[in-house]
């Protein structure tokens, strides 16, 4: 019986792990589709990148962390977003499970 839920409890915690890395993956995408829209910062998208996570996760998302990098080569302008952070430990895995997620989106650069 021991054994039981002790593989019940690791699916579960496998479970929370995969939801909050696709959560991550959904606001790194977010964070990078914002900061190349017109008129939108890395802050903005940092900020974006960083509410999304929190409002999907709550406390299950720990130690995050959220790096956005923008780049402009010839006439293209590309911004690139990495969320990182560890997955709480609820189950039989005694240690947080890190997780991360990058997206790249790029426009045509703006002429000034």
């Amino acid at each position: 019986m021991l054994v039981i839920m002790i593989l019940v409890l690791g699916v579960i915690e496998i479970t929370f792990t995969l939801y909050a890395r696709n959560v991550l993956m959904a606001s790194a995408h977010e964070g990078s589709r914002a900061a190349i829209e017109l008129g939108r910062t890395s802050g903005e998208a940092e900020a974006i990148a960083t509410e999304t996570v929190t409002r999907a996760t709550g406390g299950l998302v720990e130690n995050l962390d959220v790096d956005v990098l923008t780049q402009t080569v010839g006439s293209r302008e590309t911004v690139t977003v990495l969320v990182r952070g560890s997955a709480r430990a609820i189950g039989p895995v005694p240690f947080p499970i890190q997780v991360s997620a990058r997206s790249t989106s790029s426009r045509e650069a703006t002429v000034p």
